[in-house]
């Protein structure tokens, strides 16, 4: 299929997919813990099944999962939530970029292939992209669905994509997953504000030592660090 033919396609499907879930209310039902709840209980073992694929269709037409993941804390635990909410986002993110892929790079490559642009990115994707990929994911500048597209029009590969993404995922979901757990059995304790403090604080410290990596690899994640980056080198 030509490019041209994947990208129309591929961009009506989206559209549409996008359409049927907000029309069919997938996105009220989602965001509606009790009902989802009681839902994914009386499932039972299926219930697993039917997270991990709720969860995949927010991510696909960028709904936030930050909600499905502090429902998994709420419905699972601490730790089984945990783990299903770290393979969904997971698969989730792992599709994405295989969407992006199939129906963008081959276009992108076509048409701008060779400009002296999109060959620099090229480059620096070749030459940081693994560093420049765990500190995106890392520091919150750009919304986590639209990075999982957006990584899909790059040259890295999909196995270092999808495991780094995995592994600079899961301190994150394992705290609002922990955090929402605690919340709902012990309530607003002394204890459970101390720990939420406590999950800031480390949230906070990850972000920083990200930055401070970022410096020391001389990444850079926008145009202001590029320039204090050619500045430096001077």
């Amino acid at each position: 299929m030509k490019a041209e033919c994947k990208f129309v396609v591929g961009s009506l499907t989206f559209a549409l997919a996008i359409y049927l879930v907000y029309a069919s209310g997938i996105f009220n039902f989602i965001s509606d813990l009790p009902h989802l709840q009681a839902l994914i209980r009386q499932s039972g073992i299926f219930g697993y099944s039917l997270y991990i694929l709720l969860f995949v269709i927010a991510t696909l037409v960028l709904l936030p999962g930050s909600v499905l993941v502090i429902g998994s804390g709420i419905i699972f635990g601490p730790f089984l939530g945990t783990l299903l909410s770290l393979v969904a986002a997971t698969l989730a993110s792992s599709v994405s970029f295989l969407i992006a892929r199939w129906m963008g790079r081959e276009l992108v490559l076509k048409y701008v292939g060779d400009t002296t642009v999109f060959q620099s990115i090229e480059k620096g994707i070749a030459r940081n992209g693994i560093d420049f990929l765990i500190l995106t994911r890392l520091i919150p500048l750009f919304p986590y669905n639209i990075q999982n597209y957006a990584y899909g029009l790059t040259a890295i590969a999909f196995w270092p994509y999808t495991f780094i993404s995995a592994f600079t995922t899961l301190p994150g979901i394992f705290i609002y997953t922990f955090m929402a757990s605690d919340l709902v059995t012990e309530g607003i304790t002394l204890s459970f504000i101390f720990k939420l403090c406590l999950a800031g604080l480390i949230l906070f410290i990850l972000i920083q030592l990200a930055k401070c990596y970022a410096r020391y690899k001389q990444v850079a994640l926008t145009t202001s660090d590029k320039t204090s980056l050619t500045e430096q080198q001077r």
